[in-house]
């Protein structure tokens, strides 16, 4: 079984993410984890500490009021779907888990098809990239339904 693990950025996205793969790695010792994170978070070092893989991709900030950066969301959010797309044709995974951050987005928009896609959440009031997950994610599958 082949698994992904995105998250990043904090100890609140990467540590539930390392407990996830060690407690699998408990269950199921051949199973093969994989994590998503950016290249300017937590997860570089304690990843790779931790002796699991780490691809990364570019992060996608998400302004939290319109400024010059909010404008360039959509290109970047873009780029980072492509980088994780690719991402998922290197690992093809059987399931995908997203624990928050700059990474999540892009995966929550990049997984197709029939792999699942489980979403940690592990604050009272969900982060935003959790927070607009579902209503992305359903719109952009029923568009891309023949």
């Amino acid at each position: 079984m082949r698994v992904l693990l995105a998250g990043g950025g904090t100890a609140g996205h990467t540590s539930p993410l390392l407990a996830t793969a060690d407690a699998l790695r408990r269950l199921r010792p051949d199973v093969d984890i994989t994590c998503l994170g950016t290249p300017r978070g937590l997860e570089n070092k304690v990843v790779p500490e931790a002796g699991y893989p780490l691809e990364l991709i570019p992060p996608v900030p998400l302004p939290r009021r319109p400024n010059a950066d909010f404008f360039k969301v959509p290109a970047r959010l873009r780029a980072a779907v492509r980088e994780t797309r690719a991402v998922l044709d290197r690992v093809r995974p059987d399931v995908v888990v997203g624990y928050g951050g700059y990474v999540s987005m892009p995966l929550y928009l990049a997984v197709k098809g029939p792999t699942p896609l489980v979403i940690h959440e592990q604050n009272a009031v969900p982060g935003l990239a959790t927070g607009l997950a579902p209503g992305l994610r359903s719109r952009w599958r029923a568009s891309r339904t023949p």
